[in-house]
């Protein structure tokens, strides 16, 4: 159940990556930076938030199933059906706020990218700036993940979630595993 449920969300991202090209393919000779930049929000934020929503699913479907192995074994079992009504109700907004904090990210740096390609004024300026937004894109991504874990596995809110993350990896000594993870 849980691969079907994962295909379902890819079907749908893929949908929302042909409807938005559509659209965004006939609007962008009329778009300025501001309309560009909130075209691209949209499109980033909705595929986070299909994808952080399944990662919520899949954590709660899986911590079900490590917890009470008998209500997560069947095709479409009962855990994975409150775990979609759990991260499609009340960790939505959770799901949404993260998932807007890395799409603006994304569109910052697809702001940059543009701007790299209209022309040579300040060519190292524009890849020092996406340096820095992809550095800062990797972890915002990375922290959203384990957030996300939190999120579908206790309900937490998005905030807390990641709190919780972060006092996890400073208690068990983490940070200079991530540290090189990332870097």
């Amino acid at each position: 159940g849980l691969t079907v449920t994962a295909f379902g969300f890819l079907g749908l991202a893929l949908l929302w990556s042909l409807w938005w090209s559509v659209a965004a393919g006939g609007a962008l000779a009329n778009m300025g930076e501001g309309s560009l930049f909130l075209s691209f929000v949209s499109y980033f934020w909705t595929h986070q938030v299909l994808q952080n929503t399944l990662i919520c699913i899949t954590s709660g479907v899986i911590g079900t199933w490590w917890f009470a192995p008998s209500e997560a074994n069947s095709w479409f079992s009962q855990a994975l059906k409150d775990s979609s009504v759990r991260a499609l109700t009340y960790s939505f907004g959770s799901i949404c706020f993260g998932s807007l904090i890395v799409a603006v990210v994304q569109a910052l740096r697809q702001l940059n990218h543009y701007a790299r390609s209209q022309g040579e004024d300040g060519a190292i300026l524009v890849c020092v700036i996406d340096c820095i937004l992809g550095c800062i894109e990797n972890i915002i991504e990375y922290l959203n993940k384990w957030a996300y874990v939190y999120v579908g596995l206790y309900g937490y809110p998005y905030l807390e979630a990641g709190k919780n993350v972060l006092t996890l990896f400073r208690s068990k000594g983490w940070t200079a595993i991530i540290t090189d993870d990332l870097v």
